[in-house]
């Protein structure tokens, strides 16, 4: 995804929810693991949408550099099957 905004007049409709779900499942059937993603430290309402959904913050990622203005974070798409297990 890259610059992805909600328009102000459709939001409280859970379609960033809906968005990033699809993203997700999509990726899945393409055996992706890990979706990564980089956003700006102003984007609080995008920062919360990934957090709530299970993205953990990390380190800068290729191609970007660390940026103090930049949030690098990711979520692991499939779960850890020895995990499983238990």
């Amino acid at each position: 995804m890259k610059r992805v905004y909600i328009d102000p007049q459709h939001r409280g409709q859970q379609l960033g929810e809906k968005l990033l779900a699809a993203l997700e499942a999509k990726a899945r059937q393409r055996d992706c693991h890990t979706l990564r993603l980089e956003t700006g430290i102003h984007q609080h309402a995008a920062i919360t949408l990934y957090t709530r959904n299970g993205y953990q913050t990390r380190c800068a990622f290729a191609p970007y550099q660390p940026d103090p203005l930049s949030v690098f974070m990711e979520k692991p798409l499939f779960a850890d099957l020895r995990s499983a297990a238990l």
